[in-house]
């Protein structure tokens, strides 16, 4: 019995070495652990960013792209605008031009008879158009307001009007 004492006497200190062991094995399992979650914290958190920052590159390049067309369209809009200006500015010399041409034909019809002014307008118009790259209509001009006015009557109208001349001139 004394040897079985003496045996369990010397088994207590193994017992505490193996409990204290298995408490080491513990806090390394718990610290293995913590350090597995905080891992697997860190890579979630790289993919969120990650996606994030795929996002906001996208973001930016939508951004980026409608910026792009945004200079395009205003450049666009300026051309349109100097093209405006520029038929507006062609349009009122046109304009002046065959106002020009109405004035000498009316003097000239006052002068030489009506046979000369249907020659002469005719001439005039195909001069105009010469100059500006096409024909004009001498129906009607536009002012910038957008109203209409008449520029020259209607060559038609201008050949009526010089058959009526002729008949009523002495």
């Amino acid at each position: 019995m004394v040897k079985k004492l003496q045996k369990e006497g010397s088994l207590e200190p193994q017992i505490e070495d193996l409990i204290n062991r298995i408490s080491e094995l513990q806090q390394e399992a718990v610290m293995i652990l913590r350090q597995h979650c905080q891992e697997r914290e860190r890579e979630t958190q790289r993919l969120e960013v990650e996606e994030q920052l795929e996002d906001l590159t996208d973001q930016h390049k939508d951004l980026w792209e409608f910026h792009m067309l945004e200079q395009r369209l205003a450049q666009e809009i300026g051309a349109l605008e100097r093209s405006k200006e520029q038929l507006l500015a062609e349009r009122t010399m046109l304009w002046a031009r065959l106002q020009e041409v109405e004035q000498r034909l009316r003097s000239a019809r006052d002068l030489q008879g009506a046979p000369a002014e249907k020659h002469g307008m005719k001439a005039e118009i195909e001069k105009v158009g010469e100059q500006t790259g096409s024909t004009p209509d001498p129906g009607v001009c536009r002012e910038e307001a957008g109203r209409q006015l008449p520029c020259a009557h209607k060559e038609e109208d201008l050949e009526q009007q010089q058959v009526e001349l002729t008949l009523t001139s002495p």
